[in-house]
């Protein structure tokens, strides 16, 4: 139980440091290049592998549509890659829900066994920047309000899935569930990749969003390959980004 509330608590440590340090435009990059790592490696390295396995070739079938998708879509109808951008973000917060609920399971067989406290520390750091993209990707888009109404839905889908562990951990074996969540990790992929506020300025209010309303309306530019490469802030971010990765998988 201990290790259910530090995980929930853990959420709002992202939200505090992007409060903080969010009108400087270097710390946007640092949280860009932070989160970029960390998702990704988070998806490649855990994700994506289990879902192969389970599924095959389908799976990385799957994660290309979820990744590639959403750009072929705003590239032939300009006039939808606005709309679309924001259904793949929301599905990726998708991803983050299913993946709670995959935490709150963990821990539940953790509190089980308390010889394996290391994997519910590793849990609960993983944590950390769960919150910090949820804070990123949703308050610039939808504002303050349902950022922090989709954190406390994060923390209710964790809560579910510890106390319904047992009927989790035989969906989560499924072939169905394998499919969904490597969809769902390549359309998350896609949208940390292509962020969605592009003015270099983590905070957000009314009138901010409505300075920049015309731009998102009817036309959604994708960025050449090239400018999606960091400079040295997010390299700073993507360092720190490894860092905990790295803590992750030595805990483990």
């Amino acid at each position: 139980m201990i290790g259910l509330i530090a995980s929930i608590l853990a959420l709002g440590i992202g939200p505090l440091v992007y409060q903080t340090f969010g009108p400087m435009k270097r710390a946007d990059k640092i949280v860009s290049g932070f989160i970029l790592l960390v998702i990704a490696g988070s998806l490649f390295l855990e994700v994506l592998p289990n879902s192969f396995q389970q599924v095959g070739v389908a799976a990385i079938i799957l994660a290309l549509l979820g990744f590639v998708g959403p750009t072929l879509i705003e590239k032939q109808f300009s006039n939808a890659a606005s709309k679309t951008h924001t259904f793949t973000i929301l599905l990726g917060i998708v991803g983050l829900f299913i993946h709670a609920s995959i935490d709150g399971s963990v821990l539940q067989s953790m509190n089980l066994d308390y010889n394996n406290n290391s994997f519910a520390l590793a849990v609960i750091i993983h944590r950390l920047p769960v919150g910090l993209t949820i804070w990123w990707l949703l308050k610039p888009l939808l504002g303050e309000r349902y950022a922090l109404l989709t954190l406390v839905g994060i923390a209710l889908a964790t809560v579910i899935g510890f106390v319904l562990s047992m009927q989790f951990s035989e969906y989560q074996t499924s072939n169905t569930f394998a499919l969904i969540q490597a969809f769902v990790s390549g359309s998350l992929l896609h949208v940390v990749f292509h962020k969605p506020h592009e003015d270099g300025c983590m905070h957000t209010s009314q009138s901010h969003a409505n300075s920049h309303q015309h731009e998102q309306e009817g036309e959604h530019k994708i960025k050449p390959w090239i400018n999606l490469l960091p400079d040295r802030w997010g390299f700073i971010g993507m360092v720190c980004g490894l860092i905990v990765l790295i803590s992750i998988h030595e805990i483990t």
